[in-house]
């Protein structure tokens, strides 16, 4: 059984000497936007000057990935000397644990002035919220990770209301009343933002985002002229980009962000003669929100991907359709190839995407 108590991870980062003591933290929770406005953020302060750090979450091809400053991700030295830093603690930590005090341990090698920081999928009990933030932020909350969540919004709502800490402001841009209570007890302030700003990314849903972003950035002492500029100069991998001018690909997995894929679909699709989706799932997920979502569209790939974290693609045909096409990553982009004026949309899971990077 899963043990989610945040006691080894505290005590382990204080036999770190607390590595981000001095350092501006802006910790981010939330079904939906968190990476997105993290990576905003990670624009906007690199533009200002400002030393940033950034711990994001997952990675697509290397668990450097995870770990960046506006000079550079972390290189492979640096990983291991904050590894084994944190060996010598002798505590039996997780993997994201380790994955959190990497973070922490390598802000304080670059001396970077902020640290942003996304939540896992949790918030009250993510191990990232042993920080002491000087800002919070909560994007759009949804229904996700029910095998280590719950399954209703309520419920997820309290969890990820737990990155609140007292006198600490809030940033939201939905109405939902337990942040707003939670805020209330801690004595929090809210800054509450129905606005929208423009952004480079693709998706009419990252304008929301980027009013959260421009908040905290507002907060940080940011000029606005720094602030729209490179709102617009994002880059955000696996969300809606295309890789070829008929590949898009994105992270979609749960139902608010399906919904939200589908919604761009639409707008593109008179650009297109055809729209084939490219899906490959986690073990325990099922086509069926997929199916109900798409509904109108037979043109299905089931991706052929080795990575153990994914469904098998024969067992996904077999639940849902024997024609369906089983084609590796190498295959499908090769098909594209030959038909310009076709849609390959590649979503579904993230650990399946990294095929899409690697494959000539």
């Amino acid at each position: 059984m899963r043990d989610y108590s945040l006691e080894r991870v505290q005590q382990a980062y204080y036999f770190l000497g607390k590595p981000l003591e001095n350092i501006k933290v802006i910790h981010i929770a939330g079904t939906n936007g968190k990476g997105s406005v993290a990576n905003m953020l990670y624009s906007i302060f690199t533009e200002s000057e400002s030393s940033v750090g950034i711990f994001t979450s997952p990675h697509l091809l290397d668990i450097r990935e995870r770990f960046r400053t506006n000079t550079s991700q972390i290189t492979q030295q640096e990983f291991l000397d904050c590894v084994n830093k944190i060996e010598a603690s002798a505590i039996q930590l997780s993997y994201f644990e380790r994955c959190t005090l990497i973070a922490f341990l390598f802000f304080e090698m670059r001396w970077v002035e902020y640290a942003i920081v996304e939540v896992w999928c949790w918030g009250l009990l993510d191990s990232t919220n042993i920080v002491n933030p000087f800002i919070t932020a909560i994007t759009s909350i949804g229904i996700d990770h029910v095998e280590l969540l719950w399954n209703s919004l309520e419920e997820i709502s309290m969890q990820k209301a737990g990155i609140i800490k007292p006198w600490v402001p809030i940033v939201y841009n939905h109405e939902n009343a337990i942040i707003a209570e939670k805020a209330q007890e801690q004595g929090a302030p809210i800054i509450f933002t129905d606005k929208k700003y423009d952004t480079n990314l693709a998706g009419e849903y990252q304008k929301a985002n980027a009013a959260i972003a421009y908040e905290i950035a507002s907060y940080g002492w940011v000029s606005e002229d720094q602030i729209n500029r490179w709102l617009q100069r994002v880059e955000h991998l696996w969300r809606l980009q295309y890789l070829e001018n008929n590949i898009l690909v994105d992270g979609a997995h749960n139902e608010m962000w399906l919904k939200a894929l589908k919604k761009y679909i639409d707008w593109v699709t008179d650009s297109f003669t055809e729209i084939i989706y490219c899906i490959a799932l986690k073990k325990w997920k099922t086509v069926d929100l997929i199916h109900d979502i798409f509904w109108n569209n037979n043109n299905y790939i089931f991706v052929d991907t080795q990575h153990n974290m994914c469904e098998s693609a024969l067992i996904l045909q077999q639940s849902f359709h024997p024609d369906t096409q089983i084609l590796s990553a190498e295959s499908i982009k090769k098909q594209a190839l030959k038909n310009p004026e076709t849609l390959y949309v590649v979503f579904g899971s993230l650990y399946m995407i990294g095929d899409f990077y690697t494959k000539p």
